[in-house]
């Protein structure tokens, strides 16, 4: 896969993320998330910070393109998961889920043509 296809796929990705997220906050009436994200608890700062070793380890043995949507996948997941159990009240769970089947389509894309 070519640098600028691979660009272009995340730059659409992010467009197509974005909208979606401006529309469920209208829609939805989601609040608006602190700038940075902070963990639900210590548990989940605690596993992120593994899988991004985890991601630091295997770009060298996998393709790095690969590894970074796939890695963007798991983080979604997860935080879908621990927003639901523990802050459902707040709906940002909505958005993270969107993202992760966002990630998944793009995964599949990248895993079939390239």
């Amino acid at each position: 896969m070519t640098g600028t296809h691979f660009l272009i796929v995340l730059l659409v990705a992010a467009l197509i993320n974005t909208t979606f997220y401006i529309y469920a906050r209208k829609k939805l009436g989601i609040p608006k998330p602190p700038w940075w994200y902070k963990p639900v608890n210590s548990t989940q700062g605690l596993l992120e910070i593994i899988m991004l070793i985890l991601l630091g380890f295997s770009v060298l043995r996998f393709p790095p393109e690969i590894m970074l949507i796939f890695f963007l996948f798991l983080t979604s997941c997860f935080r879908t998961f621990m927003e639901w159990k523990y802050k459902r009240e707040e709906k940002q769970y909505i958005h993270y889920l969107f993202g992760a089947v966002l990630f998944l389509v793009v995964f599949i894309y990248m895993c079939i043509f390239f």
